[in-house]
């Protein structure tokens, strides 16, 4: 049972301000001084001010930073949200409402931090350096995965030679292929098994919890754009405290995969229903421009993506970055079918992808080779933009369920979001 909310003075003093700020039309990158302020003071019950302004209002988009950055595990983690079992351990740090997403943007020295490598552009999709349609070489590591296996690859070259020590990423249940779980890979055979992509929210960084107690570092981090989010924030919380200086100094690359939505589970019933197969059947789901699932037997069936666009994650209208824009690579299954979309955003992506090409573990191909690559990049990256304010300025979940629009792709292009003259339709 979740406990109630404490508004005492101190935490209905950080919410006032905050929502002024919010209000005022000024700069958000100013917005964390709502909470900041009250370091000086002595800190406040940032549990409950996270919890009433994100995760009550259904903004919370499960990234679980608030979760793994706790000094004194107030939250435990379920239906993809926190949950403040022991919110009466807190020793007011503030770092939950800092290291939240969707409360605000990152700190204008993010990308100076980050390293991005020279000469860096951006076309809309976040600074990188180069791109490339890359693949693993291994046949048994493409078999296992989703589309050029680029990620497996790089993960588990920098196992064995020694780059990192473990791998956070995402595995599926015991029970069920298409429902995830977080996972500590220390090994290429746990690296495999978790290889392939899922359709349904994983929380792949609760295992940077396992990774601390274990004491398992140097660490790299798979996940999509909210996860890289709330992991950088983490990372670089202006609140220098020994959390986050331990995934400053620990997490030394961090993967991310391209993202336009994730669905809820209650989507697998609904799609097994619209191949007319059990649920169970479904092996691997794949999108792209339609929903490509391979049945346990190995027969192939698609369906209409923008019907099983009706089951999309409410909670991923929170997020508008497709392509994983602070990532050190970022990583999609776009363009080249067999192929990775690859762009290498830091120097630190650079030094693991350099040294998995050299080595012979990946493989690429010039991403002139299918240009549609870089224009569904282009496109998808716009379209997750499109219209949008600060997820901190859009309405909440019950807001929008008042509208009778849930569907998180288009809810400022064609719903209650968009641009006057726009006509809206049903968007549930």
């Amino acid at each position: 049972m979740t406990p109630p909310l404490k508004r005492d003075p101190v935490t209905m003093r950080v919410s006032a301000r905050y929502e002024a700020m919010l209000d005022s039309g000024g700069d958000p990158h100013e917005w964390a001084y709502a909470w900041r302020t009250e370091l000086n003071r002595g800190g406040f019950r940032a549990v409950d001010f996270l919890m009433d302004r994100v995760v009550a209002a259904g903004r919370c988009v499960g990234c679980a930073s608030c979760v793994t950055v706790c000094p004194v595990d107030v939250f435990e983690y379920a239906d993809e949200a926190p949950i403040p079992t022991r919110a009466d351990a807190c020793v007011l740090c503030v770092l939950c409402a800092d290291v939240c997403p969707v409360l605000r943007p990152a700190d204008r020295d993010l990308d100076d931090l980050l390293g991005y490598r020279d000469p860096a552009e951006d076309r809309g999709f976040g600074a990188y350096a180069y791109g490339w349609y890359a693949r693993a070489t291994d046949p048994a590591i493409r078999d296992r995965a989703q589309d050029g296996g680029v990620a497996s690859a790089l993960l588990i070259h920098a196992l064995e030679t020694g780059r990192i020590a473990g791998a956070v990423l995402g595995d599926v249940m015991p029970d069920d292929s298409q429902i995830g779980r977080p996972r500590l890979a220390r090994d290429r055979h746990a690296v495999l098994a978790c290889a392939g992509s899922r359709y349904t929210y994983s929380p792949n960084t609760l295992a940077l919890q396992e990774a601390m107690r274990s004491k398992v570092a140097p660490l790299a981090v798979v996940g999509v754009p909210c996860q890289v989010d709330g992991m950088r924030l983490q990372q670089h919380s202006s609140i220098r405290l020994e959390m986050a200086d331990w995934y400053r100094s620990n997490v030394t690359l961090v993967l991310g995969l391209f993202c336009s939505e994730a669905f809820t589970h209650e989507s697998l019933d609904r799609l097994g229903e619209m191949l007319g197969v059990e649920r169970g059947r479904i092996a691997n789901i794949n999108i792209k421009g339609k929903v490509v699932v391979r049945l346990d037997d190995g027969e192939v069936r698609t369906t209409s993506l923008k019907r099983y666009r009706e089951f999309a994650r409410p909670a991923c209208l929170y997020c508008v970055d497709y392509g994983a824009e602070h990532a050190d690579i970022g990583l999609g299954g776009i363009g080249l079918d067999g192929w990775t979309f690859t762009l290498v955003r830091t120097e630190r992506g650079h030094e693991a992808f350099e040294a998995a090409l050299h080595a012979g573990v990946i493989e690429v191909r010039p991403l002139a080779d299918e240009p549609r690559g870089m224009m569904l990049l282009e496109k998808l990256s716009a379209d997750k933009k499109a219209n949008r304010p600060h997820p901190a300025r859009m309405p909440s979940l019950s807001e929008r369920r008042a509208q009778g629009w849930l569907d998180p792709k288009t809810y400022y292009t064609k719903g209650p979001g968009a641009p006057a003259g726009v006509a809206a339709e049903d968007g549930t």
